[in-house]
């Protein structure tokens, strides 16, 4: 028995040593370089690539698979050039392949370069067509092959291999249709040990050059996989790109994976690391319009958590940090492809001006004129930005919500506000329900760009108890009024420019201000003076005070092409009755308005002897004009209305014509009028 086992070792021993010598032997009888036309010739077969070996081929088979390239080419279509390979080497250990274990040493490719074209009739150089095999004929009399049963579902391939090093890797890609190109050059891979379940690190850099930029970018991260189960996970993942120049502003996106493959699933997390956007944008040639806010932009960072099936998008936390403001909330697609997209955020305070246009100076303004929009006029000023990103409007399909602490919104701030946000085929519709000076405020705004260059938009508004003192610090043209504002207002404007825009302002607002005060101007004393200069009296009192008090003040205003026009304005003073009618021309800044002035009692204010009038001359209205640039107003007696009234008071009481314009001594026309 002893003597039969040992002459199964030896056989077994001899075996072995044969198979170590055969494979030892065979790379050396046999050549694989005289196979170089059968496989040009196969790969041709099967894909239609024309393949050229023009180095040498090297082979092993123990105790390792072995394969090495040099010097390969490949050409696409027409002959033209596709790729070129430097070379290319691979090792699998042989007997792990009989349990399907693939055990690879190192894989390195170097010096692989990719020629991609794109023709001026769309056909890449890629495209090409495997031949069609020879149709075989099945000889009479015999039946066909019979369609192979499939086979079982086989246990899955497990890969160990010790690492992959892939350098020197060049893509080029032409588009003569739109008459681009792209290069990614300077790219090599590095990879840890890679098996199933187990965490390895990669590293992917690259140079990708595009119209105008250069950027070098780099993937890196932990990466663990499952084949059989067709999960991949990639923990520290980090992804950036710099522009190729000095100082580049770099983004980095970082975070982790997780990728299912049936059914398709991506979910994780990722953040966009703090940089300088407006750097960025400036170093990749887009140009910004100019801002209010030197520094607006400087600050960007994102943080996300999300999941993804490749139709919708789910991001469940998302914060936004931009510059001073924080945004913090969730966001759904329901259809990626159609951008459909539904939010919910709270945010701290948002300036918007600091991103709007800073204020022109028309004396500044370069000779260049802005073009003109299709059905609009001109701009007024050549410094003046378009206001409305169209393009980008014109795309949106959203429903979403916001609260912040407080927006501010040319010049004006609106606390605690609530925004409600539509938006579809063009159309934006806005809802802003906020405190509001001291006050509340509900807004509805509307804007329509489906026409290119000539987008429309209207307002309503409903505003109660603003205090107008406050409200001054936003439009100091209203420094002259005190009072709480109850007021209701409907508007519509077009265009992309704020002159055209203030042009086109069309509407009506309707006011009403409670316990009001004209800071400026002490009306008691402008129709006393009035009257004493027609008596040719000097006035004793010398303290009248610079404002007159109001307990009630309503109108409204009709706006036609930025000029708003009131013929009802109606106030109740302490001693006296205010009408009033005029215009503000809002597109020149201009105003010219009348009041008139109406006493009531025997006497004005203070009893100053010099302005006392008779009982019959009670409730007559004195009028007054303001009129000047706004912010810049004068206002006084109403000459040409005072000579008119005093014209009529004369003709009732002397039952007598006289001229439109009272010539000679007044006081001979007025005679017994004052006491």
């Amino acid at each position: 028995m002893n003597r039969i086992l040992k002459s199964i070792a030896v056989l077994l021993a001899a075996v072995v040593l044969l198979g170590v010598i055969a494979a030892a032997l065979l790379p050396r009888v046999i050549d694989p370089n005289q196979y170089r036309d059968e496989i040009t010739r196969l790969v041709y077969d099967q894909s239609g690539l024309k393949v050229s070996i023009n180095g040498p081929i090297g082979w092993s088979i123990f105790p390792w698979v072995g394969l090495s390239l040099e010097d390969v080419s490949v050409a696409g279509a027409n002959s033209s050039q596709l790729a070129q390979l430097g070379s290319a080497g691979v090792s699998v250990k042989l007997i792990p392949l009989i349990s399907k274990r693939i055990e690879m040493q190192t894989l390195e490719l170097k010096g692989l370069e990719l020629t991609l074209v794109k023709n001026t009739k769309g056909k890449g150089n890629w495209q090409v067509s495997a031949p069609k095999p020879t149709e075989q004929q099945t000889p009479r009399g015999q039946e066909p092959s019979p369609t192979p049963e499939s086979e079982p579902v086989s246990s899955p391939v497990r890969l160990d291999i010790a690492s992959v090093n892939v350098s020197g890797l060049l893509i080029s890609y032409d588009d003569q249709v739109s008459g681009q190109k792209y290069t990614i050059d300077q790219a090599s891979l590095t990879t840890g040990a890679i098996r199933n379940q187990q965490p390895f690190d990669f590293q992917l850099k690259a140079r990708i050059t595009i119209p105008d930029l250069v950027v070098n970018s780099l993937i890196s991260g932990k990466m663990t996989f499952n084949l059989e189960a067709g999960h991949y996970d990639i923990q520290n993942l980090k992804v950036s790109a710099t522009p190729d120049e000095e100082k580049g502003e770099s983004l980095s996106i970082v975070g982790n994976v997780q990728y299912q493959q049936t059914p398709m699933l991506v979910k994780g997390n990722l953040g966009v690391a703090e940089f300088n956007l407006a750097n960025l944008l400036n170093q990749i040639k887009v140009q910004l319009p100019p801002m209010a806010d030197p520094k607006a932009l400087n600050r960007l960072s994102i943080d996300s958590h999300f999941s993804t099936n490749g139709e919708s998008l789910t991001a469940d936390k998302l914060q936004l940090q931009l510059d001073s403001f924080t945004l913090d909330g969730n966001l759904k697609m329901n259809s990626i492809d159609r951008g459909d997209m539904q939010f919910n955020f709270t945010g701290n305070d948002l300036n918007l001006d600091n991103y709007l246009p800073p204020a022109t100076d028309n004396a500044e303004a370069p000779d260049q004129e802005q073009p003109a929009q299709s059905g609009s006029e001109k701009p007024s000023s050549g410094k003046e930005y378009p206001l409305i990103p169209e393009a980008m409007l014109r795309g949106l399909n959203v429903d979403g919500s916001m609260k912040l602490a407080s927006l501010t919104v040319a010049k004006f701030i609106f606390e605690q506000p609530s925004v409600a946000i539509k938006a579809a085929k063009g159309r934006q519709e806005v809802n802003i329900g906020s405190r509001f000076y001291q006050g509340t405020i509900d807004m509805t705004s509307n804007l329509d760009v489906r026409r290119s260059g000539k987008p429309k938009m209207a307002a309503s508004a409903d505003l109660k108890n603003i205090s107008l003192e406050a409200l001054s610090t936003a439009i100091p043209d209203l420094a002259s009024l005190q009072g709480d504002v109850n007021a209701g207002m409907k508007v519509h404007t077009q265009g992309q420019y704020a002159s055209v825009l203030t042009r086109n302002l069309n509407g009506n607002i309707e006011f009403k201000i409670d316990k009001g005060v004209f800071t400026d101007a002490n009306f008691d004393k402008m129709v006393c003076e009035g009257i004493a200069k027609v008596r040719k009296k000097e006035l004793r009192t010398t303290d009248w005070g610079s404002s007159t008090e109001f307990t009630d003040l309503s109108g409204s205003f009709v706006i036609k092409n930025g000029v708003a026009t009131n013929d009802n304005l109606i106030a109740a003073l302490a001693y006296m009755n205010l009408k009033g009618d005029g215009y503000v021309n809002l597109v020149d800044r201009q105003l010219d308005y009348h009041m008139g002035l109406n006493i009531r009692g025997e006497e004005v204010p203070d009893s100053d002897p010099a302005c006392q009038i008779n009982k019959e001359y009670v409730n007559v209205t004195w009028p007054v004009r303001c009129h000047g640039d706004l912010g810049a107003l004068k206002c006084g007696i109403d000459v040409r209305r005072l000579t008119e009234t005093i014209t009529e008071i004369a003709e009732n009481r002397l039952k007598k014509k006289i001229e439109d314009k009272v010539q000679g001594p007044v006081k001979d026309l007025l005679k017994g009028f004052f006491k």
